[in-house]
């Protein structure tokens, strides 16, 4: 861009040298860490990114290898995995001061976390950080994480969890969310996505060869009597309190 500028005759347009050396991707790894995870399955993927496999969210267990540095990508999965809980509480505080109901077995200790998480406003966050990240995923019973693909949020509580988390995770196995769980929480949101969900599959079973709609309307049906069953069932956050 420099070269740009100085031949159109616009030096006042370049860019100054950066005291810190060049530019490179190493120096936004933590901004291309949080837009990893903030996608579906992101923390998923932003763990493949920075070259390691470890249970997915869970931010203590399992070891270390190659030639990395373990500190690193944990710490960095733990701050991505905090931040990204608490947007989900802050999510959570929204809908029901917008009114929205809320149901399911942890739905008051959902509404504890959503009481009790600051709302992340942005700032710069520092090396320390990391320990206060890994410190908050480690409360038990309030951390709360958003899993689109179920339709539902979280409560993640180790012992109730159907996901068989391993010993001492602190986050859930979302690829393994099972219906039943005692960690379930959803929202009037929730319930309307259920039902969006169930029309797009009723559209598909529409072109699908017999037996493969039949299960695709059985799906359907089912995403529906879940639905059905948040309505029967969901209270608001005054009633829960």
């Amino acid at each position: 861009m420099n070269h740009e500028a100085e031949a159109q005759g616009l030096p006042g347009q370049a860019i100054p040298e950066d005291p810190h050396g060049a530019i490179g991707m190493r120096r936004f790894r933590r901004s291309l860490a949080w837009h990893i995870a903030r996608r579906p399955g992101g923390l998923i993927a932003l763990a493949i990114q920075y070259g390691h496999m470890r249970t997915i969210l869970d931010v203590r267990t399992s070891s270390g290898y190659g030639s990395r540095s373990r500190g690193g990508i944990h710490s960095e999965l733990d701050i991505e995995t905090a931040l990204a809980a608490a947007d989900t509480a802050a999510r959570l505080r929204d809908r029901l001061a917008d009114g929205e109901k809320v149901s399911g077995p942890g739905a008051r200790r959902a509404l504890t976390a959503a009481a009790q998480t600051p709302r992340f406003e942005g700032r710069i966050v520092p090396g320390t950080f990391a320990r206060k990240a890994a410190k908050f995923l480690a409360r038990d019973g309030v951390v709360l994480y958003d899993n689109p693909d179920a339709f539902l949020i979280c409560a993640f509580k180790h012992d109730t969890a159907l996901c068989e988390p391993e010993p001492g995770a602190t986050a859930p196995r979302q690829y393994d969310c099972r219906p039943g769980c005692g960690n379930t929480v959803r929202t009037d949101t929730h319930a309307h996505q259920l039902r969006e969900r169930a029309s797009e599959i009723d559209q598909l079973a529409t072109h699908a060869p017999g037996p493969v709609g039949k299960r695709l309307r059985a799906n359907a049906d089912k995403l529906r009597r879940t639905a059905d069953t948040h309505d029967v069932t969901a209270r608001t956050a005054e009633a829960l309190a």
